[in-house]
């Protein structure tokens, strides 16, 4: 595996790093995007109908959508109604669908429906899809200063759950929709929705659901719109390119009568040769899988505008102090990490304390595969049991799994969502002053990010 920099010498000269970079920074960002006649028709709909469109997404956001608690499954329901109505209203095919039981507080209850949508078959075009969920946490009160179920506006920003992730992109969807019928002008592509109202409880059913329609409505599918509304501080939004992957593995030891070592001393050698103090990984050929970093990757890093490396630095462990934005930025996004949680011992009334139990969380980055890791992990944990002639039990048991994404930002679809985000964010062409919307979102260390500048 390739670390950041190495590539790199006291000489290397780059395009962030050479004396004329103000100037070319400056040239660049002069540079603007001529805006079409008839995309001018839709942002001039859109701008005259602002008002509305707000008074859309109060509607929506007074639905206490919450996925995970018996007593707004009222609310859910009513979601599901709202956005059929739309629907029906802009004209779109769709259908529900019925994907199974879960327990809610204790009660057996379905599922809420997943709806497939869709508007347009034309041929000639190409189709995108959308994921969209309706969900939202149960808001902490405490969190907030304003009314959470209630589109407030404070100095232009707006505040309520669901307006950032979930409520607010359906609607901006919906929205776009009705600007392109009401302006009489087709829409450029043909567009497929899959809205889900379990984000919140892991998408509880979706994932086996969703490969049944792989022949029918996923055919002829372009590239997949997940609208999360990240952005990096508060100047420069974001288009996410991949995610991390996770492995959550529990490792369990119990007391044996053979063996007269404390369990937590064999628990501290375990955890002790997966990782040393300065969070390099120790499991024999686990660097292998990792994808190679390359000099035009790094200059990805180092082009991000909206992140300073001294506003952490502080919090940081003494061994990342020294290092720069490229580093830190790839040690949260693309380099793979282990984290070891506390011991967890029986806090019953027998107080058995024969076992202990510890979470390892692997971080997963692009070319490792979720079943290579878990076997390097889990022969890593008995080899280790063998050299230390640990008598007690040992287990290893993977808890869950998430694999890693990653996406090449050059591709055409990104290149038109880039351009899609200047034109309506950057340049200073339009006048809609619709502010930003705040509720859910936030960044993640888990996305990696092109940052729009």
């Amino acid at each position: 595996m390739v670390y950041p920099h190495t590539y790199r010498t006291e000489h290397s000269e780059t395009i962030t790093t050479n004396a004329v970079y103000g100037e070319y920074y400056a040239a660049k960002t002069s540079k603007k995007i001529n805006i079409e006649p008839d995309l001018l028709l839709i942002l001039q709909y859109v701008d005259s109908n602002r008002l509305q469109f707000l008074d859309d997404l109060a509607e929506i956001v007074k639905f206490k959508s919450v996925s995970g608690k018996l007593q707004y499954r009222d609310d859910v329901d009513r979601m599901i109604s709202f956005t059929e109505e739309w629907l029906k209203k802009l004209q779109m095919k769709y259908e529900c669908f019925n994907i199974g039981h879960y327990l809610l507080d204790g009660k057996k209850v379905p599922i809420p429906s997943v709806i497939l949508a869709s508007l347009g078959n034309c041929i000639d075009k190409k189709t995108v899809c959308v994921y969209l969920h309706l969900d939202v946490p149960e808001p902490d009160l405490a969190d907030w200063t304003t009314n959470p179920w209630t589109l407030t506006n404070k100095n232009n920003v707006f505040f309520g759950n669901g307006t950032a992730c979930g409520k607010g992109p359906l609607m901006m969807w919906f929205h776009v929709i009705q600007a392109f019928q009401k302006s009489d002008m087709p829409l450029p592509v043909n567009v497929k929705f899959i809205i889900e109202f379990m984000n919140h409880e892991n998408s509880l059913g979706l994932s086996a659901f969703l490969p049944t329609r792989v022949q029918d409505f996923f055919a002829g599918i372009y590239n997949v719109i997940l609208c999360e509304s990240e952005w990096i501080g508060g100047k420069h939004p974001c288009l996410i390119y991949g995610c991390v992957g996770m492995i959550h593995f529990e490792i369990a030891i119990t007391q044996s009568e053979d063996s007269k070592v404390d369990i937590k001393e064999d628990m501290k050698a375990i955890v002790n040769s997966l990782v040393d103090d300065k969070e390099q990984i120790l499991i024999k050929h686990f660097g292998e899988y990792v994808e190679q970093i390359t000099p035009d990757e790094e200059k990805v890093y180092e082009n991000i505008k909206d992140f300073d490396a001294d506003e952490i630095r502080d919090s940081l462990p003494d061994f990342k102090k020294p290092w720069d934005q490229v580093k830190l930025l790839m040690s949260f996004w693309r380099l793979p990490s282990i984290h070891v949680h506390e011991n967890l011992e029986c806090v019953c009334d027998k107080k058995d304390f024969s076992k202990i139990k510890k979470v390892v969380t692997l971080k997963l980055v692009p070319r490792q595969v979720v079943d290579k890791v878990e076997k390097l992990v889990k022969a890593h944990v008995k080899s280790v049991v063998k050299e230390n002639n640990i008598k007690n039990t040992v287990t290893c048991e993977t808890l869950d799994s998430k694999r890693p994404w990653f996406e090449n930002f050059r591709l055409p679809c990104y290149n038109a969502a880039r351009r899609a985000v200047i034109q309506d964010y950057l340049q200073p062409l339009r006048s809609i002053g619709a502010g930003a919307v705040v509720g859910e979102g936030g960044c993640s260390k888990s996305d990696v990010f092109i940052i729009i500048k």
